[in-house]
């Protein structure tokens, strides 16, 4: 790499915002004003940083402008406003410098459909002058570990399901060693099997090359393995930012636990009685309460049980999940009919 960093923040994302006119809401032209165009904001004054070697995860639902932020950021997209540096090099002003230290992986990436996978990555490995006999050592390997089966290799790739195709993206996106990746969506289309695939790829060349990681996505367990950071982001803002543990944490911060006994409405007697106990509820053949001293509940519970023979089968306690930090936070879930046909704004 030619170009040295300016700064060892990763990425500055600072009060961007990105707009397109709804041409649906649009007059015909001859009744047309200015004044009358309806904007949508797909990003709306978003401001955050990435750390050098950090995998920051953004999660949203469909449509929320996770894409339209990444082709910003990558520099395919110019900001209505704000500023946006990737390693102290603004994408506006330094765009060429800016893609000596980037790569994008996109959900909706693009081939030479008629071409086999093996001709599209060497056609990749000319535009990026790499060698191209150690280029094809290095994405048949990378292929090899995401399941890729080697034998289609030299097939067309109009004829490979979307699954394969998108692993060919994540091969020609790691062609380059970037210093930071863009992940949009890097596991879409993908079966369970190719997605954990994926996701041990990701964490092998993070921990191997300590690479830069810019990861979007609405599979929130996706996001909880992989990412020491996460943005929530919806409607073009986000609207909370932290570790998993500290986004759970704005869920309920005392502990909720699970019961189910012999006899539950006997169980419900005994645990009223209980001080400690808060939020006591009987649902679905199960009882749920909140306590900070679970030791005492459960000497007194088991003891109580015991002289009334009732039998505990099951006890455990409940952890929130992104699941819940996003339905709190918007009072829908991630992924829904609405959500699923929603589509980010094209360019």
């Amino acid at each position: 790499m030619s170009v040295k960093p300016k700064s060892k923040k990763a990425l500055v994302v600072k009060n961007v915002t990105k707009a397109f006119h709804d041409k649906t809401k649009i007059l015909p032209t001859w009744l047309r004003r200015d004044s009358q165009k309806t904007k949508f904001f797909a990003v709306n004054n978003v401001s955050f940083s990435v750390k050098e070697s950090e995998i920051f995860g953004i999660l949203g639902p469909n449509g929320c402008g996770k894409s339209t932020l990444i082709r910003m950021i990558s520099t395919l997209l110019l900001p209505d406003k704000g500023e946006i540096r990737v390693f102290g090099f603004d994408v506006i002003k330094e765009p060429e410098k800016v893609k000596e230290f980037i790569n994008r992986v996109s959900v909706e990436a693009s081939f030479f459909k008629r071409l086999s996978a093996n001709e599209n990555l060497l056609y990749a490995s000319r535009i990026y002058g790499l060698n191209p006999k150690k280029a094809k050592q290095k994405f048949t390997q990378i292929l090899k570990e995401l399941g890729f089966p080697l034998n289609k290799l030299n097939q067309p790739m109009e004829n490979f399901s979307r699954g394969l195709q998108q692993k060919v993206s994540i091969a020609r996106g790691f062609l380059t060693d970037p210093v930071m990746i863009l992940l949009d969506e890097p596991t879409t289309g993908l079966d369970p099997k190719s997605k954990l695939d994926v996701q041990r790829f990701i964490k092998k060349i993070h921990r191997e090359q300590g690479i830069t990681i810019l990861l979007t996505s609405h599979d929130m367990e996706e996001v909880d393995r992989l990412c020491h950071r996460i943005a929530i982001m919806d409607k073009g803002k986000i609207i909370a930012l932290g570790t998993s543990q500290e986004l759970k944490k704005l869920v309920n911060n005392e502990d909720v636990y699970v019961l189910n006994t012999s006899d539950n409405q006997k169980a419900m007697h005994i645990l009223k009685q209980i001080r400690t106990i808060k939020k006591l509820r009987l649902d679905d053949n199960r009882i749920s309460f909140c306590t900070k001293d679970l030791d005492s509940v459960m000497n007194i519970l088991t003891t109580m049980l015991r002289k009334k023979k009732i039998r505990l089968r099951s006890f455990s306690q409940v952890k929130p999940t992104l699941e819940d930090v996003f339905l709190k936070l918007t009072g829908k879930p991630i992924i829904d009919k609405e959500c699923e046909l929603e589509k980010e704004v094209e360019f």
